[in-house]
């Protein structure tokens, strides 16, 4: 039977198909002696060598097609899989003809949009255009605790010349000119920082939290802090990943496995667990506490062999107690 998924909860398991993080993966993998093969990575990163493989030809797409995906995050091996067809079918020059508009102009479009425009297929990239255009002009809700959406209509509203300052804009929209001035603080943070959240989870407390962060340790700093736990942060709460970010011990939680094993060969012994990078962490506090497991046993031996001597020797060779 079919676990039925709702279609407003986010499909995590998809996350491993985008090709920036496919990439990264991989590449931080290599760096770190996990794999020497594209076989070896599919196994343990558990894609296929074909999703593989496309995730790494993402970069070898022309820079000018690309900057044309709205997102290009979201860029997934179909989809890399599909232009490459279309660019080997018609041509990288006929492609090119088919995009230069939108690239003259600046114009960004969601991947469907994208895909259908290389395919040469206007009609339909005009649809899927307008229909990403009518979604993003829906009003905000009244509740406004998003802030991204505020971020959004607030520079939406200095485009279209219907203000040019917090004030004005908190008075056209009736919201507090500190929700709109932190909305707009909260989109200027990093992408890699706010690629961490779910939209829903990014909410002017969370976003409030990271300025603090920010200030506190600087951009540079958060964005690489932000950069070390992207791979496992789709497990993570909204809390965890805000006490990574600001350097607190976070436990892996109930999600994580760990097992110890006897290793092939002599002087081996392999640890197991889901999120290896977590327990790196703290690999000098694990070799001084297996250490002592080791002194403890060695002491331990010692004393047994002191004992079995001892009782091998005569009782007249044993020394007399006074008397």
């Amino acid at each position: 039977m079919k676990k039925h998924i709702s279609r407003n909860e986010p499909r995590r398991g998809n996350a491993l198909r985008r090709c920036f993080l496919v990439t990264y993966l991989y590449q931080r993998g290599l760096e770190n002696g996990e794999w020497t093969t594209q076989a070896g990575a599919s196994r343990a990163l558990n894609v296929s060598q074909a999703e593989l493989s496309m995730a790494l030809r993402m970069g070898s797409l022309p820079e000018e097609l690309l900057s044309i995906f709205a997102d290009r995050t979201e860029i997934s091996s179909h989809t890399v899989r599909v232009i490459r067809e279309v660019m080997a079918r018609d041509g990288l020059e006929t492609v090119r003809e088919r995009i230069r508009q939108h690239v003259t102009v600046g114009i960004q479009l969601p991947a469907k949009a994208v895909l259908a425009l290389v395919k040469g297929r206007m009609s339909e990239a005009r649809k899927v255009a307008a229909s990403a255009g009518r979604e993003q002009d829906r009003p905000i809700p009244r509740s406004q605790d998003l802030p991204m959406a505020l971020f959004d209509r607030y520079h939406r509203g200095i485009v279209d010349g219907e203000w040019t300052s917090y004030s004005a804009c908190s008075r056209a929209l009736r919201i507090s000119r500190r929700n709109i001035s932190d909305a707009v603080a909260i989109g200027q943070l990093p992408p890699g920082v706010r690629s961490l959240f779910w939209e829903s989870q990014l909410t002017f407390a969370v976003g409030r939290k990271l300025l603090a962060v920010e200030r506190r340790v600087g951009t540079r700093e958060l964005d690489a802090r932000a950069n070390k736990i992207r791979y496992i942060a789709d497990k993570y709460t909204a809390g965890q990943v805000l006490r990574e970010l600001n350097g607190e011990n976070v436990p892996p939680g109930p999600f994580s496995r760990l097992r110890i094993k006897k290793g092939r060969g002599a002087g081996r012994l392999i640890i197991e667990c889901d999120h290896p990078d977590f327990l790196l962490r703290y690999r000098r506090e694990m070799e001084i506490a297996l250490n002592k497991v080791v002194s403890k046993i060695a002491a331990a031996q010692e004393r047994e062999k002191h004992s079995t001597l001892f009782q091998l020797i005569e009782p007249s060779q044993r020394p007399r107690s006074g008397g």
